[in-house]
């Protein structure tokens, strides 16, 4: 388990196989290998302080800003790298500036132990302020919904030509969201992610987020200001470890009353 195959492991670039021999190795383990986070830690630095190449600085933003955990993740080390290269640029004497081969966990910590209680809560008051705005600034301000409408529609190769039929619910005014479960054809298929399109009577399609997905089913959440009265269709199209797409056949149809 090398530093370069974690960071191919990360960033979406390990074939197939090797990607499941990845996974085997690290389950296998009692405990998730702590030398994948060290690796991620200095590949978060690497990218923000502009040190990745061309293509894996897209493949960073394009296969490792997936989720929001990760997005969270880098908009907190970046507070945190930006608030210590200001102290330690600053600092007096007394202050210890850890060596630059260190990670920006290990320079935060070694800049902690340096400082007396009173500035350590002065720190914590500051990096809690960072983060704030950050995730403020970077992260949309929409709040999760909390009134969720369900449906769970299994995939159709008819059109709606020929009368398919479409699972139905009615959205009163209450309900935020729309939360639909899309059961997958049986065996599933072999995909890294998934990736969902709205298509509307209109024929005008938008991509809806992914709430989660099992071996059995992908669910998704449309906001109910979304939907109009009328009939839709969802698409799945399943995303391979190197970003290539397939659409997987046939369509998943609903109507809103």
């Amino acid at each position: 388990m090398t530093d370069e195959r974690i960071i191919a492991y990360l960033l979406k670039e390990l074939p197939e196989g090797d990607l499941e021999r990845f996974e085997d190795e690290c389950f296998a383990q009692e405990e998730w290998p702590p030398q994948i986070n060290l690796v991620e830690e200095d590949l978060i630095e690497d990218y923000l302080r502009n040190e990745l190449t061309a293509e894996r600085r897209r493949r960073f933003e394009r296969n490792y800003l997936t989720t929001k955990a990760r997005e969270e993740r880098v908009v907190i080390a970046a507070a945190l790298l930006r608030y210590v290269d200001e102290r330690n640029a600053t600092s007096n004497a007394a202050v210890v500036v850890p060596p630059p081969a260190l990670t920006w966990a290990e320079r935060f910590r070694a800049f902690w132990h340096n400082q007396t209680w009173g500035l350590r809560a002065v720190t914590v008051v500051a990096v809690v302020a960072l983060i704030a705005g950050a995730l403020w600034f970077f992260i949309p301000h929409a709040s999760s919904p909390r009134t969720f409408a369900t449906l769970t529609l299994t995939i159709s190769n008819s059109n709606r030509a020929e009368g398919v039929q479409a699972g139905k619910v009615k959205l009163t005014p209450d309900v935020e969201a729309l939360k639909i479960s899309l059961m997958l054809p049986q065996p599933p298929p072999t995909a890294a992610r998934y990736r969902v399109e709205l298509e509307n009577d209109s024929g005008e399609t938008k991509s809806v987020e992914v709430a989660g997905k099992d071996t059995q089913s992908v669910s998704v959440a449309i906001p109910a200001a979304q939907l109009a009265q009328g009939q839709y269709a969802l698409k799945l199209f399943a995303v391979q470890t190197d970003g290539t797409e397939q659409r997987i056949n046939g369509s998943y149809f609903f109507i809103v009353d």
